[in-house]
This record gives C-alpha cells, structure tokens and sequence, in this order.
C-alpha cells in the first residue's frame, strides 16, 4: 500500500475519533406490546431518559429518541445521551409511548431502570386506558403503581414546562421558575396534608403519591392551556406556541 494512501486513512480515522464526544453514552434495547394489531397511520415511538432523583419535582428528561413506525412490534431503538448528565445521585430510567395525531395512544406501565442489566431493554406497551394498578394485589404493590403514576405525570408536566420556558424572555423565565417552585410547595403540602388521614400506616405513601399525580395531571391541564392562547388574549404572558407533542 502506497505511504501516502495509508497517511490518508490513518488521518481520516483520527477525524473519526475526534468526532465522537468523549462524553457520549447510549443504550439499546427493543420496545413491544403484547396486542396482535399494527400501529396507526402516523404512530411515533419516543423512548426517553429521566432523571427522578427528586419525588418533589417533576422528572429530569436526559435525553430522548424518536421513530416513525411503518409494521408492528417489536421495535429496536437506540438512545444517545450525555453522561455528564447523570451524577452519582441520578436516579435514571427509560420510559416508552407511541404517539399518534390523535395523542398517546400507548404507554409503559413501569419503570424501567436504565442500569437493568440485561442486553436488550424489554419496554412492554400497554393501551393507555388500561386499568391502572389491576395487577396490583398487595399493599406495596399498589403504592409502587402510584408512584409510576406520579412519575409518568411528572414526565408529561416536563414537556410542558420546557416547552414554555423556550418562549419566555430571560426575565419572565425567573419569574416564572418562581412560580412553578411555589407550586411545588404547595403539592408538596397538599399531598402531605391529604396522607395524614392514615396516620403511619402502610397506604401513606400511595395516598399521597396518587395525590401528587392527580395534581401534577391538573397542573399539566393549565400548562396546556397556556401553550395555545388565542390570538389577542391579554391574559396570556405566553406567545402562542406549537402544541407540546
């Protein structure tokens, strides 16, 4: 081989090299349901990332992939991702839906952890008007299924919120920051005030879990509402946006 030709390749494959973030991690795994029925005509797949380090704040979503889907199940995905965003606190998971232009139309139903330790990441799809927590026949159980609720509310409450903050000037995002911490505290209270009905006993924790989610779904609802203010509404400190997906 010619010096020069292998000077050329050498030199490209350091490029290569150099392109790649140091920082870059990803995982892989395949996401399926169980239903013998093809997606809908314009079906998405989205697999995230989140960060649900802090059961008082709506998770963290890390990182996100997204594909059309054409056939049915099961799908292979892969998620890239900035490790630099998990710390040795990070609580981090994977999570799938499959969007249609009619809205969700399936989700995950638990939380999957994104260090599992198994080759492929099995996310199970279940339609999203499921019965929530009817495999659910054990006190732990059933407040393990509410805090899944809270946090796929919190996932849902997330979009919102980033979505709204992209439109803000610098100084509405503070003030605006202000306003979402404040009601934080207030679900936080809320929520906490609504468990003391059981005292210590064992349901506390899916009381107030449930409570969190009903109002986090609640919260979400508003958000919504000020991503798609009519034209010439004064009311609105929001610029009309696109809807969040």
């Amino acid at each position: 081989m010619p010096i020069l030709q292998l000077r050329w390749r050498w030199a490209a494959l350091i490029c290569l090299l150099q392109a790649v973030p140091v920082w870059a991690a990803s995982v892989e795994g395949e996401a399926l349901y169980l239903e013998r029925i093809l997606p809908p005509a314009g079906a998405v797949l989205v697999v995230s990332l989140e960060d649900t380090a802090r059961a008082d704040a709506p998770a963290t979503e890390l990182a996100s992939s997204s594909m059309r889907l054409v056939a049915g199940p099961p799908y292979r995905w892969r998620l890239d991702y900035d490790e630099r965003l998990v710390t040795s606190t990070s609580r981090t998971v994977l999570r799938a839906r499959i969007d249609t232009p009619q809205g969700m139309w399936m989700s995950t139903d638990t939380v999957v952890p994104a260090s599992t330790p198994a080759p492929v990441l099995q996310l199970r799809m279940v339609k999203t008007n499921a019965p929530r927590c009817a495999g659910a026949d054990t006190q732990v159980g059933m407040n393990d299924c509410a805090y899944e609720g809270f946090l796929e509310a919190s996932a849902g409450m997330s979009r919102q919120l980033r979505l709204i903050e992209t439109a803000l000037t610098s100084a509405q995002r503070s003030q605006w920051r202000r306003v979402q911490k404040s009601w934080l505290a207030y679900r936080t209270e809320t929520c906490q005030f609504e468990a003391s009905a059981v005292g210590n006993g064992s349901a506390r924790s899916m009381v107030q879990w449930q409570c969190s989610d009903r109002m986090t779904r609640q919260r979400t609802a508003e958000l919504f509402r000020l991503t798609a203010c009519p034209e010439g509404d004064i009311a609105c400190p929001v610029p009309r946006l696109k809807r969040a997906p």
